[in-house]
């Protein structure tokens, strides 16, 4: 009898995957028509707006969008005026630099010159 209860639990497990293999096993066309079955639901639990609503929302989200475009356009602006002050800034320090540096070697250049002219001057008198 022991023998038996153990075979009979045994064919019970057995028939129990198999079943649980068939189950498992769906059709793929039954879900897919339950998914949409399923869209199709909870789009009728969606609350509609009427047309006033809509020209509403859509004038709402046109004055944002057209208020941020001002902000950015002041933003941008206001960036590119200050680039074109700095790189004015850096031309006329770099003006001045290399002024200032002509001036010196020129003046370098006439102090040596009426040296050697002066120098010149006086061997030649000699």
């Amino acid at each position: 009898m022991a023998d038996e209860k153990k075979t009979s639990k045994k064919t019970d497990t057995k028939s129990k995957k198999k079943s649980d293999k068939k189950k498992s096993k769906k059709n793929p066309f039954k879900s897919i028509a339950g998914f949409f079955k399923s869209v199709n639901n909870e789009g009728k639990k969606v609350s509609w707006p009427n047309a006033k609503e809509v020209l509403k929302n859509s004038v709402t989200v046109l004055v944002v969008i057209a208020i941020v475009a001002a902000v950015i356009y002041v933003i941008d602006l206001g960036l590119t005026s200050g680039m074109k002050g700095i790189k004015q800034l850096a031309q006329k320090e770099t003006t001045t630099a290399s002024e200032t540096t002509t001036k010196a070697t020129s003046d370098e250049t006439l102090t040596e010159n009426t040296t050697e002219d002066t120098a010149e001057a006086t061997t030649s008198a000699e």
